[in-house]
């Protein structure tokens, strides 16, 4: 057996160096990461009103919990929560929804992590308690999703409707609507079956792990509140509205939205210079008559960026997939893109405020617009527009603002636009002079605004005079990460609020215990706080951002030997991961290696390997039928510290849960359909 053991670890080593040429199509590419496939998703649905009873968000590491607003970001890590009287619906940019009952807690521990031993890509949920109604539905990456309970592991098929309820003595209750799915069930690793769910099928796998078979019966109350969001939403849900033929070459999620959405708020126009664009109705419509993008929500920070939140019901796709263009004849209108990002705008620093527009084409010239040439080159008025006729061709090459890369599906309009500046085309020079007039403008304080309109001003909205002011005095710092950490502070401070009395002593704490859990600053992606002793009631100063340097490659026995110190799990999966349709767990097992996942990174990793779902990257790794491989060479460190793959940093902090253990000396065989195993 031992033997066995060895050659095995033997072929997964030298699988390390073999290239892979698998690859899995992307759904769209993140603007700060572009190597990497990172998915998010949303709150689209939720019943707040801010007394103390709404749906929350908990994000890893932070003190308190969110409350989970119309189009809330959400990252794998996330906890979604939901009270006794209200609840929430959620959407992913695969496609899929998710619906939470009263009194209900999910996790999303993972969106489409890439399986260490398939090409296949992992999607983890972990229901703690309550009920979820799914509508899955995946787009062309192969993926295995699953939803984790206390006693069961439940696979869907694609286009599958399932209700999955989680009891008080932690039974699991999985009923199939449409579609089929299966469970994974079991008391232990040597002791675990499987289960198939047809449409209109029920099956109860009970605390002592014995599974009943039942009809599909509806719940009630949960029932009817799906059926009432379906029939209200039912445009949204099932209709599919026409749209451009050309629309169809963008990313899955836009072309989604153009089914769903476009022809509900607004309409398809054609522009000249860019094609086929989408004019939101709001454009005409009160309150939304002197409409702009990036006004009307607020902001929310997630891993260290800043994520537009829009009160627009469909803001969802517009402000993070594609950029925003003013038009003299359509107003605000908006181009799709294949870049996901935060938010697509630019920002400034003026004594003690904050600006930001739309990113606009102009933004990759630094002729124009951006830290270059900067927003205040051209008057609100457009009086200097003219000046703009006479820059030399030297200029029009300049490379501006490298805060994103423009999508290749951009490039042919921004060659189209520039030309058409050349020949002093009105159409853009008007299009360049309007632009600063929706400069937004907010107070440091209140950047952290539940509601930013209403503390904020529009650049036409001041004199003329203190426009010109306020445009002459921008900060030559990097705003944007300004801005970030200015977040931060606010939304510290903010939690103090009840205790200010105390301020220095928990502050210096928070920093303290940070330190010694982390090895970092808790604030290690934006820049560490300066811990200097100060007296109570001054400002907390934030020192410059600092880079994190890539883990040092940890050695195979230095990896063992800190095993047992990785911290295990505190959510489900430390106590039932061999329950688990990931084709990772099956084959660890065989060798008596783990599983681990991390869900601040989205990370699948077997420590013993020092292998991560990082070191294969969106291609795909197969080996060989029951081994482990990785496209590339890299490290982790197993101190929770950093980790890097490729030359790349990645920092994480805690594990959310693992699978797979050290072999007790029993075999057992794989499942091929992934990681369970029957006895």
């Amino acid at each position: 057996m031992r033997t066995k053991k060895l050659v095995s670890l033997g072929v997964f080593v030298l699988i390390l160096f073999i290239p892979c040429f698998t690859y899995s199509k992307s759904n769209y590419k993140y603007v700060y990461s572009p190597e990497t496939d990172i998915y998010f998703g949303h709150i689209s649905y939720t019943e707040v009103m801010h007394d103390g009873k709404d749906p929350v968000v908990l994000r890893v590491g932070a003190k308190e919990a969110e409350v989970a607003v119309l189009n809330f970001p959400l990252a794998p890590g996330d906890i979604i929560r939901t009270t006794e009287r209200r609840r929430c619906e959620i959407q992913f940019d695969t496609g899929t929804i998710i619906r939470l009952d009263v009194a209900t807690e999910l996790k999303i521990e993972t969106i489409l992590a890439q399986s260490l031993s398939s090409s296949k890509k992992l999607t983890n949920f972990v229901l703690n308690k309550g009920q979820v109604y799914i509508m899955y539905k995946r787009y062309r990456i192969p993926e295995i999703f699953q939803v984790i309970t206390p006693t069961a592991a439940v696979k869907m098929k694609n286009r599958t409707v399932t209700m999955i309820n989680v009891r008080e003595d932690e039974s699991t209750d999985i009923q199939v609507k449409l579609g089929r799915a299966y469970v994974v069930y079991g008391p232990d690793e040597q002791n675990i079956d499987e289960k198939k769910i047809k449409k209109l099928g029920k099956l109860t796998i009970t605390k002592k792990h014995q599974a009943l078979e039942g009809e599909y019966k509806e719940d009630v109350d949960f029932e009817l509140w799906n059926e009432w969001v379906n029939t209200n939403f039912e445009d949204l849900h099932e209709g599919v509205s026409p749209i451009p033929k050309p629309i169809h070459r963008y990313p899955k999620a836009v072309i989604y939205f153009a089914q769903k959405y476009s022809n509900l708020y607004g309409e398809w126009v054609w522009d000249d210079f860019c094609g086929y664009v989408w004019r939101s109705s709001y454009n005409d419509y009160y309150p939304w008559g002197n409409w702009q993008p990036y006004y009307y929500g607020s902001w929310r920070e997630l891993n260290g960026q800043l994520f537009w939140v829009p009160e627009e019901k469909w803001g969802w796709v517009p402000y993070h997939l594609g950029v925003w263009l003013w038009s003299k004849k359509y107003g605000w209108v908006w181009m799709p893109g294949s870049a996901f990002a935060p938010a697509w705008a630019t920002w400034d620093l003026t004594m003690d405020y904050y600006s930001w527009r739309p990113w606009t084409l102009w933004d990759w010239n630094s002729s124009y617009y951006g830290y270059g040439g900067g927003i205040g080159t051209i008057s609100a008025t457009g009086k200097s527009v003219k000046k703009i006729t006479v820059i030399s061709k030297k200029q029009l090459k300049k490379k501006g603002d490298p805060t994103y890369t423009m999508p290749k599906e951009l490039k042919r309009v921004y060659k189209k636009a520039i030309s058409a500046l050349k020949r002093g085309d009105t159409r853009v020079l008007d299009s360049l002079g309007k632009i600063p007039e929706h400069i937004v403008i907010v107070k440091k304080q209140d950047l952290n605004s539940r509601r930013i309109q209403e503390k904020a001003l529009k650049l036409r909205e001041i004199p003329l005079k203190e426009q010109k002011e306020f445009l002459s005095r921008k900060s030559s710092k990097n705003a944007y990460q300004e801005a970030v950490d200015t977040f931060k502070l606010n939304a510290f401070r903010g939690s103090l609020r009840d205790n200010k009395g105390q301020i220095e002593s928990y502050y210096r704490g928070y920093i303290t215990s940070s330190l010694n859990k982390n090895k970092k600053s808790a604030f290690d992606k934006a820049g560490s706080l300066k811990t200097q002793k100060m007296p109570v009631g001054s400002k907390i100063k934030v020192s410059k951002p600092r880079i994190t340097s890539p883990a040092k490659k940890t050695s195979l026995h230095k990896v063992e030997k800190s095993i047992s110190n990785i911290s295990k799990s505190t959510s489900l999966g430390s106590s039932m991961r061999f329950r688990d349709w990931n084709p990772d767990v099956g084959m660890a097992r065989r060798i008596g290696v783990t599983i681990k996942y991390f869900s601040r990174n989205n990370e699948i990793r077997c420590p013993e390997l020092l292998l991560s779902s990082k070191n294969v990257g969106s291609r795909g790794s197969i080996g060989r039928k029951g081994s482990f491989s990785s496209s590339g060479s890299g490290s982790f460190s197993n101190s929770g510290a950093s980790s890097s793959s490729s030359g790349s940093s990645s920092g994480f902090s805690q594990s959310t849960g693992s699978s797979g253990s050290k072999s007790s000396g029993s075999s057992s065989k794989g499942a091929s359909s992934g990681g369970a195993v029957k006895k």
